[in-house]
This record gives structure tokens, sequence and C-alpha cells, in this order.
């Protein structure tokens, strides 16, 4: 059986459609559904984390035989023991985290689990393979999401412990991990992060585990402009707008969306997800037996948030995580939101991406097609296409697993909320 997939991305035009699914990086041209590109992570977690630390020791043992022998102190001469995870120790993946393409869309970047990178390639659609690695930087800790600058000079990266780094895209120089210097931070753990422009000047957007929305001047990043209040629990999404770019959306933990005016930090509005969301969040949604009480509720996570416009109306998608459904709003002249439709799925749903017109979510299967495509009438709703290029792109993964106990994690923005523990 094949692997669902887990990333979709799709460049301005809608003429490719980039997807991860584990280790592996797929390109697939859109006109046919071939596939154009493909990369795989040789990087398995274990080898890199024994290469770091036969380094360092071996930096240690130099710098000791270097010393003095009057300052010499005596050491154990074993060699020290390569630390292997534990019995109980929760399993590190090695698969792909986020997929960004660049503003020019000249690169597509990615972030991997296994060795805490950030894999940058050249996208060339002359080649036979259109993807080419020119950098993989690692970095102390893992990133969580990457954006970049509006000239697409810079790399944002933002990490799980809270730091936000900048390193240059086109440069494929490889920085030593010691002299990567945060421009900014929050105290807790980063779940999205986007450069944004106003006046022409630049401003990095970040949300967290903590409910918080920050935003600072870029590359001034000392000067903090604001915080946008307003959500209760983790922010897992920052989308600005495709037909304004002041309007932000946010997003996550909570049972509602907020629209903003970022710029301003002015609320525009509110956007209840709760009555909708209800009939289709089912056992898994409560939280950990633990921390679960009689009047705990079903919890809704919000995988993703995109925008479009069609026939001149502006529409907000959303994909709760572990859901049968889409929901989809209309943005009106004043900035209120009306509830538009409910799409429902025969599956749940894992990631999506809007091509013109239309969607390509993934589904979570074992069996059929990996990929389903829906379409916008004029009526603005939606509706399921049979497309045989749904066929051709799902038979051209070659991601195969016995069952599904060997599928990679497909929901985990659940796993930023806080519990009593924290």
């Amino acid at each position: 059986m094949k692997h669902p997939f887990q990333i979709l991305v799709t460049d301005k035009l809608g003429e490719h459609l980039f997807v991860s699914v584990k280790n592996k990086l797929l390109v697939f041209r859109l006109s046919d559904g071939v596939l154009v590109g493909t990369w795989t992570d040789t990087v398995d977690t274990q080898t890199f984390q024994e290469q770091k630390f036969k380094a360092r020791h071996e930096a240690q043992k130099l710098k000791q035989e270097q010393e003095p022998a009057s300052k010499k102190a005596k050491t154990n001469k074993k060699e020290p023991k390569v630390p292997v995870p534990g019995p109980g120790a929760p399993v590190i993946y090695n698969y792909i985290r986020s997929l960004t393409l660049t503003r020019d869309e000249h690169h597509i970047i990615g972030t991997t689990d296994s060795d805490k990178a950030a894999v940058i390639f050249l996208i060339d659609y002359s080649k036979e393979n259109c993807l080419a690695l020119v950098k993989r930087q690692t970095f102390p800790k893992r990133p969580c999401a990457v954006s970049t600058s509006i000239n697409d000079a810079d790399l944002i990266v933002a990490d799980k412990f809270g730091d936000v780094y900048s390193i240059p895209i086109n440069d494929e120089r490889i920085i030593d991990e010691k002299a990567l210097v945060p421009i900014l931070g929050h105290v807790s753990m980063l779940s999205d992060v986007f450069v944004a422009e106003h006046d022409n000047k630049q401003y990095v957007l970040t949300g967290d585990r903590d409910e918080h929305i920050k935003i600072t001047h870029f590359p001034k990043s000392y000067v903090v402009k604001q915080w946008l209040f307003g959500h209760r629990e983790f922010v897992s999404c920052l989308h600005l707008c495709d037909f304004n770019k002041d309007i932000l959306v946010s997003g996550g933990g909570d049972d509602y969306l907020m629209l903003w005016d970022w710029f301003n930090a002015k609320k525009l509005a509110k956007v209840e997800l709760r009555e909708l969301i209800q009939p289709f969040l089912k056992e898994d949604h409560y939280p950990p037996e633990r921390f679960r009480n009689e009047d705990s509720p079903k919890e809704i996570s919000i995988t993703k948030v995109q925008t479009l416009t069609h026939n001149g109306a502006h529409l907000i998608i959303v994909l709760c995580e572990n859901t049968n459904c889409l929901l989809t709003f209309e943005v009106k002249g004043d900035f209120s939101v009306v509830h538009k439709q409910t799409f429902t799925t025969d599956k749940p749903l894992v990631d999506f991406a809007i091509v013109k017109d239309s969607i390509f979510a993934a589904v979570d299967c074992e069996d059929g097609e990996l990929i389903e495509i829906y379409t916008l009438n004029d009526d603005l709703l939606l509706e399921k296409k049979d497309d045989e290029l749904a066929k051709k792109i799902s038979q051209a993964s070659d991601c195969e697993v016995e069952s599904r106990n060997d599928f990679y994690p497909l929901y985990y923005i659940s796993s930023l909320r806080k519990r009593s523990e924290h």
C-alpha cells in the first residue's frame, strides 16, 4: 500500500505540485501528472547523532592533547560510548516537516527532522530531475517553519526552541551551528513564521505555542513593532490573504479564526468554528486520557488556512486536523465573514493546496487515490472532480509501506496544545 502524502505546495500558475511523503520530495507536472522531480533524504537520525558525537569527542581530545602536561587533568582513558535512545524514548522520524517555495519560485525549501536542517533546492524544469540540492544547513534546534525575505535573499527559520534565524539563500557555504545567532526569539516553541511587507518595510510575523503573535521589524529584528492578542491556545497558522496582504488570518487550537489588520494591530473579525466542525470530530479529538475528565470537549486543531478569489468573491478555506471536511467562508467588503460551505469528504484530509480555482487535497487512505481534486462552481461551492490526473499522481508515488502501522505522523498539530504538565 502507498503512504499518504503529507504536505502539498503549488506554484502560482498552478503548473506544478510539490509533495512530501515520509523522507521524499516529489514534483509533479499538473498538465499531465508526470513526475518531473524527486529527492530522497538519506540522512539517518542515529548516524547523524553518532557523527556529531564523534566529532565533538575528537575536538575535546585534540584540545586535551594541546594542553601543557602540568595542566592536564586525569581523565578516563576509556572511549566514551555513543548515546543511543533508551527504552520508551520517543521515535524521531526521518521526514520532511515543512515545504516552502521562495517568492520567485526558483527554490523550494524543506525542513528535516533527521538532522535539524533546512534543505534548499534549486528548481530547473529543463533538467530530467528538476530538483538540485544546493545547501543543507543544520541548526541547533529542530526547525519547524520557514519564510523568505521579500527579495528572497534571506531564509528566515523558526525553531522549536523559540528562536528565529536568518541565513543567505544564494550562498551555498554552510554556517557552523555555533556561529548561528538568533535574530529574534520567543519564550515558547514557535509554530509558524512569515515575512510581510508594508510601505516598503519588512516585518517578521511569528506565532507560538503560547497563543502569541509577534510582529518584528526586519532586518532590524531587535525592534518589536507589536503583539496581536486574541488567541487563548497555540497559534499554528499565519496566512496573509491573497486578495489583501494587509489582512492576516490566524488560527490554531482555539474554536475560532481571527482576521487582523496586522500592521495596525486591529481585530477585524472572529470566525467561530465549533458548531460547524463539531459533527466531524471523533474520539481521537478528545484530550489524552490522563488529561481528560467528564466535561472535556473534543478539541479543534487547525492544520491549514488558505485564501483565493473566485468570480470576484474572496474565500477562506480551512482544514481542521483529522476531519472529513473543508470549511469555506466568504470575506465581505466590510471584512465580515460569512460561512459559505461545509464540504464533506469520504476520508480524512491531511493537507490541501489551491491550484487556480481548484483544490488538491491529500487523503488519509489505505487504498485508492492519494489525491482528490475539488473545483469551485459559479455559486462558490466545492464539488468533487473525477480526474485522471489524481490517479496518475497517485500511481507515480513509489513510497510503499506494509500497513497503516508504518505510516509516519499525519496528525501532529494537536501536540502543540499545552496540558497541565506544562
